[in-house]
């Protein structure tokens, strides 16, 4: 059985959140949590159930497998995709071309 790093998750989660300037108290409202719960997911020191990190998942626009394990090699796609989403327009052009020359580099 897979070991699941809760700490990770919470880590995730948090990224999220700040990423998108959402507080706690605001994402613990939409999801009707306490803000101290969420605290506490984002420590790792809770275990939510999968119905609240679907709830989490969706509202910071996170992919819940992602999100649960990292980036592996079968949620690579849509973890890029996902990235690419959050760039402005004008220069998703430059992160794809960034992605190749670093993919390149590798070769």
């Amino acid at each position: 059985m897979q070991k699941i790093d809760y700490k990770a998750i919470g880590l995730r989660i948090k990224e999220g959140r700040n990423k998108l300037g959402i507080t706690q108290e605001k994402l613990a409202e939409r999801i009707e949590v306490s803000p101290s719960y969420i605290s506490e997911i984002e420590r790792g020191s809770s275990i939510c159930s999968l119905a609240v990190l679907v709830d989490i998942a969706h509202i910071l626009s996170l992919n819940l497998d992602n999100l649960v394990n990292g980036i592996t090699e079968s949620n690579a796609d849509s973890s890029f995709s996902e990235l690419l989403r959050n760039i402005p327009k004008g220069k998703q052009n430059l992160y794809i071309d960034i992605c190749k020359n670093i993919a390149n580099s590798f070769k």
